[in-house]
């Protein structure tokens, strides 16, 4: 294998990150992080489109690729990489989405959110990320949910908050104010 052709040792964190709220911010910090501890490159794997435009309407995008990888880039993120979700990826079993990252990079870790499902009609959770990492190599680090005023934070709860006219509350989960946080 050429240098050229030599993948690099990093530290991958994934989801889709559609609005990069307090949570997802979280998630990549942490990723970025552990990085930097294991001497990584840090890398964000991530889809151009959301999941759901493939079967679906798409959800009401709450920031373009472009902003998104933006802010991920501002948090320290060594790579972002914004894959086009297909039917054919929608139709990987989740060992196989695995080894699909696993071909691409050489992952030391993967990091994600609780909520984190992956694979085929989203077979695979965090659970199941943890057994394959155990099998493939890599540690896992398993998020927890970011809390803002007793709620979980989600691209849901922005979209909800930005419906009911609420834009405050969408600006607060969206790391734009200042708002009191829950540990």
């Amino acid at each position: 294998m050429t240098d050229s052709l030599k993948l690099v040792p990093s530290v991958i964190a994934l989801g889709m990150f559609d609005g990069m709220h307090l949570g997802h911010r979280a998630l990549v910090r942490r990723c970025v992080e552990i990085a930097r501890d294991m001497g990584c490159q840090s890398v964000v794997y991530t889809f151009r489109n959301h999941p759901r435009s493939v079967f679906a309407t798409e959800p009401v995008p709450l920031m373009s690729a472009a902003q998104r990888e933006s802010i991920m880039r501002q948090l320290g993120v060594d790579r972002v990489d914004m894959v086009e979700f297909t039917r054919e990826f929608a139709s990987l079993p989740p060992k196989a989405f695995l080894e699909t990252i696993v071909a691409r990079y050489d992952v030391r870790a993967v990091v994600v959110g609780e909520d984190y499902t992956f694979g085929y009609r989203g077979q695979g959770n965090a659970q199941t990320l943890k057994c394959l990492g155990q099998e493939m190599g890599f540690q896992v680090e398993v998020i927890p949910f970011v809390r803002l005023y007793g709620e979980k934070v989600s691209s849901t709860r922005v979209r909800e908050a930005l419906a009911n006219g609420d834009t405050q509350l969408a600006r607060a989960l969206l790391g734009s104010v200042q708002a009191n946080r829950e540990p």
